[in-house]
């Protein structure tokens, strides 16, 4: 069996979630001695950092990618489908199947595709009725169906009736062995020392793109009460400043009377990132469902089991597939998206009770190492690899 995987974001070093997602499929259907092929987008970054293709990851030039992705694939596609007899496509998003899907009935292949989030959420406000048939035609001719959460997977199949295949909801993977707690006090303090943190403040961390789906707002407003229980907390925010979010955030900061107590960090490697999980005391992510410029909804972001591969307590919100990374109660608290009296109540409970936190870390790493880890998600994709379709 050859796999032909399609994203156009690849490798992880450069880009998120989705290229994460790609690089473990790869790796672990490569492990197990089945042939695969990556097909990918060349952009100016690969340039510069001298990224080349290999035998089986083929960098792609294409002058307007977003556009034409399928007719710059097509002649690489045509050479595998006419050389090997058991072919299938693994498609990081529909999109990448524009077109292509229609060469199933001539060649006889399989077709796998995953959602991550925003390739289904952004069709549901505004809807437009054209494209909402072509991707309904696409998902006609898959196979396999394979969301990131079961939310997704629900939300899919309401809007696309042509989803009749089976489900397997991969989830994402975390490599529990580079995110993982920070035991030594020592250390942790000097961590905060190296990104010019009060060693001694209780810290809440959110990590995401600086946009209005991450729910910052929601954090800070709970802030402005939780500062009067505990004056010494600061909320560190992750994300490359972005308009228009980031003078809501600014504003909100500044009428609260919180500069002093907010910080936004510029993001950091996915090798860097467990120092900045590792010396904080909750992570938190208030995402909520923004309509504007157009619907969006998260799926499961990678994030929350990376915060808690690092023993750290999490608050989500109820908005998409992030409950699932969580078990309430347990790992962390899951608080319906806008209620900030509850939002208060739990972060202030993590923040005064130490050992409820650490309790909720350890068992939060636990869920991660069972159901989040790469081994867990190896467990998946060879479901995957020997699936009986």
């Amino acid at each position: 069996m050859l796999y032909i995987l399609l994203t156009s974001e690849y490798p992880p070093e450069m880009y998120g979630g989705i290229a994460h997602w790609a690089k473990n499929l790869f790796d672990t259907l490569i492990h197990s001695n089945h042939q695969v092929i990556v097909l990918t987008h060349r952009n100016r970054k690969h340039s510069k950092l001298k990224v080349t293709s290999t035998d089986n990851v083929r960098y792609i030039k294409g002058h307007d990618w977003q556009k034409f992705h399928w007719l710059y694939r097509i002649p690489y596609l045509l050479k595998f489908l006419l050389t090997h007899k058991n072919v299938t496509l693994i498609a990081a998003t529909w999109d990448e199947l524009q077109i292509l899907h229609k060469l199933k009935p001539f060649f006889g292949f399989k077709i796998y595709c995953s959602s991550h989030g925003t390739d289904i959420t952004k069709h549901v406000f505004p809807r437009k009725e054209k494209t909402l048939r072509k991707i309904n035609t696409i998902f006609g001719s898959i196979d396999l169906f394979m969301p990131v959460s079961q939310s997704l997977d629900r939300l899919a199949r309401s809007m696309y009736p042509n989803i009749l295949c089976k489900s397997i909801v991969l989830g994402c993977n975390v490599n529990t062995e580079r995110f993982h707690p920070e035991m030594d006090t020592s250390k942790k303090s000097a961590l905060r020392k190296q990104f010019n943190i009060d060693p001694s403040c209780s810290l809440i961390i959110t990590v995401g793109r600086m946009m209005a789906v991450k729910g910052f707002r929601q954090v800070i407003m709970a802030l402005h009460e939780i500062r009067k229980t505990i004056p010494n907390v600061l909320y560190m925010i992750v994300a490359k400043p972005q308009a228009p979010e980031q003078q809501r955030i600014q504003y909100l900061v500044k009428e609260l009377g919180l500069e002093d107590h907010v910080v936004i960090q510029n993001p950091v490697s996915n090798d860097e990132l467990p120092k900045l999980l590792q010396m904080a005391d909750v992570f938190a992510l208030t995402s909520e469902p923004v309509y504007y410029p157009h619907y969006q909804e998260e799926g499961l972001p990678r994030v929350i089991p990376e915060a808690s591969a690092c023993g750290l307590p999490v608050i989500v919100s109820t908005t998409g597939g992030l409950r699932e990374a969580v078990i309430d109660k347990e790992t962390g608290f899951i608080v319906r998206h806008g209620d900030q009296e509850t939002l208060k109540k739990r972060m202030i409970t993590l923040l005064n009770d130490e050992n409820l936190a650490s309790e909720m870390g350890r068992k939060g790493r636990e869920h991660v190492i069972k159901n989040f880890s790469d081994h867990s998600m190896t467990e998946k994709i060879f479901s995957i690899a020997n699936a009986q379709l």
